[in-house]
């Protein structure tokens, strides 16, 4: 491949330690129903990525087949796509995620939901993400090499993304279980934030500096 799996994982487990929608639903659900429930959320959203990664990687290879000018451009484009996700995480507002797990940012009927629905409707959380695609779209194309066949290749970057998606979703549900203090206040999210942001933007430049070598 065009850069090292080591790199890609990085990026991949930057990407799903960053709060968003699924983290917020993992979290809330954990303080919901508890640790014997706590499987439930990241099993879903898990679902859900790895659906929309198999239809990203379908448009992928269209592209790929077609024009190695655009599959190029996609390659810088995804670097740029870390650079912008670095500065929207820098500029996000700290959030108590304990709060929010607590009190709940969804709906007055998604607190209802019952415990069997919680997987999919994880799953249809990440689904109907329309920007989850298009970051996969970005994401793969820079550890993708048009001289190997690209089946195996993107079935394994697939692989990757949706395993660390489960573990790092995982790892928050039992985490607002057992330790949920932790997580109170907004100091763990505005370091989570900056931290990110960083990490993505070093993998930006090793992005680039790989497309700027003859």
């Amino acid at each position: 491949m065009s850069n090292s799996l080591l790199m890609y994982a990085f990026v991949a487990l930057v990407t799903s330690l960053t709060p968003g929608a699924g983290v917020l639903y993992t979290v809330s659900n954990a303080f919901r129903f508890g640790k014997s429930n706590a499987w439930r959320s990241p099993v879903g959203n898990a679902l859900g990525v790895a659906f929309m990664s198999a239809v990203s990687a379908t448009g992928l290879g269209a592209v790929i087949v077609a024009n190695a000018l655009a599959f190029t451009a996609m390659q810088a484009g995804g670097a740029l796509v870390l650079v912008w996700l670095g500065w929207k995480n820098w500029k996000a507002p700290a959030v108590d995620l304990a709060r929010i797990g607590q009190a709940g940012s969804l709906s007055a009927a998604s607190r209802q939901l019952p415990v069997r629905r919680v997987i999919p409707s994880a799953a249809v959380l990440q689904v109907s993400n329309p920007m989850l695609i298009v970051f996969l779209l970005s994401l793969m194309p820079p550890f993708i090499s048009r001289s190997a066949p690209y089946g195996p290749q993107a079935a394994l970057l697939s692989a990757i993304f949706v395993l660390i998606c489960l573990l790092v979703h995982l790892v928050y549900s039992y985490t607002a279980c057992f330790a949920g203090r932790y997580l109170g206040g907004p100091r763990f999210s505005w370091w989570l934030n900056r931290i990110s942001a960083v990490l993505f933007w070093l993998c930006a430049v090793g992005v680039l500096w790989h497309l700027a070598r003859p």
